[in-house]
């Protein structure tokens, strides 16, 4: 195509009819090859659907699969072959119109002086733009309708296709939510009910990293480790559960240790509580006998502390024991609870049971500074866009990051963008 002209006085400041039908064209060729091989693809899935020599178990599901992609890639098809018919037409009418604007120029060329002649041409060029914009509306809204098809992007397509084109600030809101999630988490130490603020802030990155995967903006490394702190929190809640239940164990086991040892006990001061008895019997004064039911007080008294007592209650963990949980009251006092009766019964607890209760609480404590030191590491050792973007504001360096850590990173779980039909 000949070059358009750039000096388009006396008629207009700029190409008032702007546009590369060629490069129209070529899209349209582009398009019409991509029909072309998704009905040779249709042609072999039907080939495959209808093949009854595929034997087995699967066979069945395979012929029904490729009927079912066939179908697709037949209505995909279509709208293929539709939009690369209706550029060509636009391309059409799109080299008419510049052509009729170039007619127009050369006319007003040809005698600018001639106020007639530049009137003419104006008109003639008027019709060739309102000729470009009449047929550009309808070439819009003819590939719109091919488009507006049975074929629909689901909304995963839709998030997929949004994460990917605003990649850069979706990032960043990522890396400041999850430094809300890492404050939230320390502030959770002494303030109890934030937990499950972090729990939410850490689902919805991972979820949003999930997306930037899909979009062939983040790798999987980078969503693994944005899920580590979640899978911990998960793992913690199961311990959580066997912590509970160990808890509820001990507690019964301390229970009937107990009775038992109170009972051996009360059996061993029968002489002394049958001596109290008759002597209380023939006490002749209110006075004796009120020193002898003081006696008796005593002795059952002193053989219920003999015997132990067993927590039932959870007790409130101190401020020190909070921060060694890293705020987990319920993990802390749980453990503190347990420790106590197995102290005073571990003799009657069944080892199991012992066993355990520390096997949870273990695995609680592990999932709470696994979670941890996965944050703190990611965050120390690797490039945050959140730091980034604030020294850059305040035009400071970069907070430093180990150059290893951010190459195993990107070079490990790299994917390509999905894409939608």
């Amino acid at each position: 195509m000949a070059r358009r002209p750039t000096d388009w006085s006396p008629l207009a400041e700029h190409d008032p009819v702007p546009g590369d039908p060629e490069s129209v064209r070529d899209e349209a060729d582009r398009l019409k090859k991509i029909e072309e091989t998704l009905e040779r693809q249709v042609a072999k899935l039907r080939q495959l659907g209808k093949d009854e020599n595929i034997k087995g178990e699967y066979a069945t599901a395979m012929r029904e699969e490729a009927e079912q992609l066939a179908d697709r890639f037949d209505k995909t098809k279509g709208r293929y072959k539709k939009v690369a018919g209706h550029l060509k037409t636009w391309a059409d009418e799109l080299e008419y119109a510049q052509g009729e604007a170039k007619k127009a120029l050369d006319k007003a060329k040809s005698d600018e002086k001639n106020e007639d002649v530049v009137d003419e041409a104006k008109k003639q060029l008027s019709k060739a733009v309102n000729h470009s914009y009449v047929h550009a509306g309808i070439a819009n809204r003819l590939i719109r309708d091919a488009i507006d098809d049975a074929v629909e992007d689901s909304f995963w397509d839709d998030a997929v296709g949004w994460a990917k084109e605003h990649a850069e600030g979706f990032k960043l809101f990522l890396d400041i939510l999850g430094w809300v999630g890492t404050i939230a988490a320390i502030v959770a130490i002494w303030v109890p009910g934030l937990n499950l603020i972090v729990l939410g802030l850490a689902t919805a990155v991972v979820l949003g990293r999930l997306l930037l995967v899909a979009a062939g903006e983040a790798t999987w490394m980078d969503l693994a480790f944005d899920s580590l702190g979640l899978l911990t929190m998960g793992a913690g809640s199961l311990a959580l559960k066997g912590l509970k239940a160990a808890n509820t164990a001990t507690r019964v086991a301390s229970t009937v240790s107990r009775t038992n040892k109170l009972k051996n006990l009360v059996k061993g001061t029968k002489s002394i509580r049958n001596q109290l008895a008759n002597r209380l019997a023939s006490a002749t004064d209110d006075a004796t006998r009120a020193a002898i039911r003081e006696e008796m007080r005593a002795l059952r008294k002193g053989l219920a502390n003999q015997a132990g007592r067993v927590s039932h209650e959870i007790p409130a963990p101190s401020k020190l024991a909070k921060a060694i949980h890293l705020g987990d009251e319920e993990v802390a006092a749980l453990g503190q609870n347990i420790r106590a009766n197995t102290n005073l019964f571990g003799e009657g607890i069944a080892t199991g049971t012992k066993v355990g209760g520390r096997v949870a609480y273990g695995s609680a404590m592990t999932a709470m500074y696994v979670g941890a030191a996965a944050d703190w590491g990611d965050k120390l050792l690797g490039d945050n866009d959140s730091l980034n973007a604030a020294s850059d504001l305040l035009e400071i360096p970069h907070k430093p990051s180990a150059d290893w850590y951010n190459e195993f990173k990107s070079n490990h779980g790299v994917t390509q963008a999905s894409s939608a039909w």
